[in-house]
């Protein structure tokens, strides 16, 4: 019997975990995670692996009998559920004509792209297509990304993710639950608690295990977090606990915010939130004196009203005590100073002026418009000499605007879309009028490893190899590393990694000259060239590059912005016409009388990674059900006990959902689950019945006004009894 371990970037989820897997005479057999390891790291992952439901079911979706396993082509009314399968010649010819007349009859914008780069789907090669193509309508993430664009603004670089170290000795978490979302994120945290005596404070409405553990826990009420950041800034700045050399040296604008900031005193912003004034001085001061400390967002603030505003006093926070890029603080990530990248990949030059200016309501919310991406990075360039890749930071056009364009052609048509990897039906807000401009468009493609929502509505169905069916390079353009891993097994039946689809539908429509890799390891081999390795070479090492992340990188050539200084009042917000300084406005969804409570819409389940996972026996078992959480005392009061099943309701519709009781939550709030939906019913209704993104308006006049993200948490609902 023959038995290999092969090393794989698993695509699971964003974590990208690094791990061995068992392949037995050809057949994957699972992770390799029995035997504890030596190294500390490499033990820490194999325990987040070990403990983690979706890798142990990876065997189940790879044999999956429902898995797509060849090109399909409907053949009765769009959503109607009926097929033909096809070549995959026939299916990228007919696709890539049918582009062409888009493009002839209505412009390169009128098609719409939206991917996600999970289960390891290369989307810098997306971006390849798409900027040659000319289409600057990429539908990107709908709450991620607001963190890391102000943090290029405000420093020059990424500011994103928690480097935990020994010299931690305070760490703030801000509407997030790392003990469910990021798993080895949150044993780091405790032992960090048990050994190094790290303090935690943990910003949340809901009682999580952060929260229960954390020695302050603040409960504001939802979309009030700018309040209360710019209050804890306030009492920081009073009470002299900034870090003056620092700010005198480094910082743009702080009289100015010292000057905002008196609108904002203690007293005032308990009202406003709900938290006592005495324990929002307790954090600050914690917060404070206590470095050096970092902050953890993730996408938390995100989906908040006044989000904007939020991050920008969170960036704020770690400049005025001096956290930031030191040790134990806020890390300024760097891209690997060696290997081609995303941004030697992406062709952006390709991608003219006059067709970045087409993203549907880059104007209106323009922090992720390409206006802003050219200030950014030019700016950059005073740290280093790397380029600036656009993913995650720009090029998102507005995709409620964009479903708009589908359904009434203004700004102008928008014809077609391209949706791979991506259940825009359950992760964008407003299901059913998406829904509806998907039925409107001319073509829409669909790729992926299971007949999902969207697939469903396509007139072309793609089978993509899943994460272990094709090789990955992990890492690069905002870290100073480089991940490797192997396909476990080669493909199965005729799926695909999405390389070839880019490469192929480019091939087509006369983009054959910057296509010279025949495929994704081809592709890998040139990256790879400037460290003398190809690929295959790579994997027989070590299978990672890292270099070192020095701290304090200012020092050299100051931040990476239009002062060179770290900058509190931001001058490209300025630019742009939004305000430089955070302030905090009321939010727009008040609870009323017909909708008395808020919603907090999105909380994640760990037996899922958004909408994926739910044909899979394994992990249904472990969650069978959607599951809506309300304090005792308010399902009491509703008549809703805890297993009982229950409607949440706002102006768009309802969603149903089992009731579990939360006892330390917020009165006023109930929580949804993020992505569910029914695969083993084929009717549309199934799509809507427990989706509680459906619920949530996306009228663009009450999106965020800088970054137009929507406001998944903080919307008037009702609940009762089912």
């Amino acid at each position: 019997m023959a038995e290999e371990l092969k090393k794989i970037v698993c695509g699971l989820c964003s974590s990208h975990c690094r791990y061995n897997v068992i392949v037995r005479d050809g057949e994957f057999i699972g992770p390799d995670v029995a035997k504890k390891l030596d190294s500390i790291t490499a033990e820490s992952w194999r325990r987040a692996v070990a403990s983690c439901p979706r890798s142990h079911a990876a065997k189940e979706l790879i044999y999956h009998p429902d898995r797509l396993n060849y090109p399909l082509k409907r053949v009765g009314e769009r959503g109607g559920g009926q097929w033909e399968q096809i070549s995959w010649q026939q299916a990228l010819d007919e696709i890539a004509d049918k582009i062409g007349t888009i493009r002839d009859e209505y412009g390169p914008e009128a098609l719409a792209i939206e991917s996600s780069g999970e289960q390891n789907g290369a989307d810098e090669y997306r971006l390849r297509f798409q900027n040659l193509f000319g289409t600057s309508n990429y539908l990107g993430p709908p709450s991620c990304g607001i963190g890391m664009v102000l943090s290029h603004m405000m420093s020059g670089a990424m500011i994103y993710i928690p480097y935990i170290r020994p010299e931690t000795k305070c760490m703030m978490l801000l509407g997030t639950n790392p003990a469910s979302a990021v798993p080895h994120l949150w044993r780091g945290i405790l032992s960090m608690r048990k050994y190094m005596g790290m303090k935690l404070i943990v910003v949340d409405p809901r009682d999580t295990p952060p929260a229960k553990e954390a020695e302050i826990w603040l409960q504001p009420k939802v979309g009030t977090d700018a309040a209360l950041l710019l209050g804890m800034i306030k009492i920081i700045i009073d009470e002299n606990l900034w870090d003056r050399e620092f700010v005198e040296k480094w910082c743009h604008g702080f009289d100015k915010l010292v000057e905002r900031v008196k609108d904002y005193p203690v007293e005032k912003v308990a009202g406003i939130t709900g938290v006592p004034a005495d324990k929002i001085k307790e954090a600050a001061r914690l917060y404070a004196t206590s470095g050096p400390a970092l902050i953890f967002h993730v996408n938390g603030l995100e989906v908040q009203p006044n989000c904007t505003q939020a991050l920008h006093a969170r960036y704020i926070l770690p400049a005025i005590t001096g956290n930031i890029d030191v040790k134990g603080g806020d890390v300024m990530l760097a891209p690997h100073p060696i290997a081609r990248i995303v941004a030697d990949v992406d062709m952006h030059h390709m991608m003219s002026g006059e067709q970045e200016d087409k993203m549907i309501d880059a104007a209106r919310f323009p922090l992720y418009s390409w206006r802003a991406f050219h200030m950014i990075r030019d700016s950059v360039k005073k740290m280093t000499d790397r380029p600036l890749t656009s993913m995650w930071i720009a090029g998102f056009g507005h995709a409620a605007s964009t479903f708009r364009a589908m359904i009434d052609g203004k700004p102008y048509p928008v014809k077609g879309l391209l949706t791979v990897a991506k259940s825009p039906l359950h992760t964008f807000p407003n299901g059913r009028l998406i829904y509806e401009a998907m039925m409107k468009l001319d073509l829409h493609v669909g790729m992926d490893v299971f007949m999902t929502p969207a697939c469903r509505l396509a007139d072309y169905v793609l089978p993509a190899a899943c994460g272990f069916e094709k090789p990955i390079i992990h890492g690069g353009d905002y870290y100073p590393y480089l991940h490797g891993g192997d396909a476990a097994i080669d493909p199965l039946f005729e799926r695909k990694p999405e390389f070839y689809l880019w490469r192929e539908l480019g091939i087509r429509l006369g983009q054959e000259q910057y296509w010279p890799w025949e495929t994704l390891e081809e592709a890998y081999d040139w990256r790879l060239e400037p460290l003398g390795l190809t690929f295959k070479e790579f994997m027989a090492g070590k299978a990672h590059d890292t270099h070192p992340l020095p701290e304090r990188k200012y020092e050299a050539n100051g931040f990476g912005t239009p002062t060179g200084k770290f900058e509190i009042y931001s001058t490209i917000l300025e630019k742009l016409g939004h305000d430089p300084l955070p302030s905090y406005k009321e939010p727009i969804h008040h609870p009323v009388d017909d909708y008395p409570l808020t919603l907090v819409s999105g909380t994640r389940n760990r037996n899922f990674y958004h909408s994926q996972g739910r044909q899979m026996e394994a992990l249904r078992k472990k969650s069978p059900e959607p599951i809506a959480q309300l304090n005792p005392e308010t399902g009491n009061k509703l008549n809703i006990a805890s297993g009982d099943w229950m409607w949440i309701e706002t102006a768009l519709g309802k969603a149903r959902f089992k009731c579990q009781y939360s006892k330390d939550m917020d009165h006023e709030i109930v929580t949804g689950e993020h992505g569910w939906w029914f695969p083993e019913d084929d009717s549309i209704e199934s799509l809507f019945i427990s989706n509680v993104s459906a619920l949530v308006d996306d009228d663009p006049d009450i999106c965020d006004p800088v970054s137009g993200n929507y406001v998944f948490r903080g919307q008037a609902c009702k609940a009762y009894k089912a």
